[in-house]
């Protein structure tokens, strides 16, 4: 499903010049499992934006026709480290209007959850892209646009047992691993839902 699509952008990744990564190998008709989920893609990086279909994901978690309590619930997040403050300030106002002293929503870094699960998820991820000029094999140089955006991706999801959300903000559509993973999880709605803002 997703993480097989997710899985082949990946392995195409080449952030060196010298060749693509080298992941454990997937067998042939092996087709890695997960949730169906919506990945929204905003272009701006306005917190209103994000925060408020965060409280709308949360209210339709935690709403009168959900099942899920505090603690089967998940934000997720990645800023990079100028943004930190600011989106976790922000992350935490609005997780504070459904959590209680009782029963928390867990609030972590994603990169610090690799082996915890909860039935849903919702992965705040603000995108983030560099480029550095890279020696190929032949001596040549190059310039390359790298995102760890797959990755970080991959491991969020892969986290949500029954229901997951992402919110992918400040996107610029400038690496081509990110950029050509998105247009084809948009051509798989039988695996993802992106919603474009």
């Amino acid at each position: 499903a997703e993480f097989s699509v997710i899985r082949e952008h990946y392995d195409q990744m080449d952030w060196t010049g010298r060749g693509r990564m080298e992941l454990p190998p997937q067998n042939t008709g092996h087709f890695l499992r997960g949730t169906k989920p919506a990945i929204h893609v905003f272009r701006d990086s306005e917190t209103a934006t994000w925060s408020e279909l965060l409280n709308q994901e949360l209210e339709t978690l935690r709403g009168p026709d959900s099942s899920l309590t505090n603690k089967d619930i998940a934000v997720l997040w990645y800023a990079g480290s100028e943004h930190i403050e600011h989106t976790v300030d922000t992350i935490y106002r609005v997780v504070g209007r459904w959590s209680s002293a009782e029963e928390e929503i867990t609030v972590r870094v994603a990169g610090n959850c690799a082996s915890a699960e909860w039935p849903a998820v919702v992965y705040i991820y603000r995108y983030r892209s560099y480029s550095r000029t890279v020696t190929l094999a032949d001596n040549s140089e190059e310039r390359v646009a790298c995102s760890d955006t797959i990755p970080r991706l991959y491991i969020a999801l892969s986290r949500a047992r029954v229901h997951c959300t992402a919110i992918l903000f400040d996107y610029k559509p400038d690496c081509k691993y990110t950029d050509g993973m998105l247009d084809e999880l948009r051509q798989r709605s039988d695996v993802c839902r992106i919603i474009d803002h």
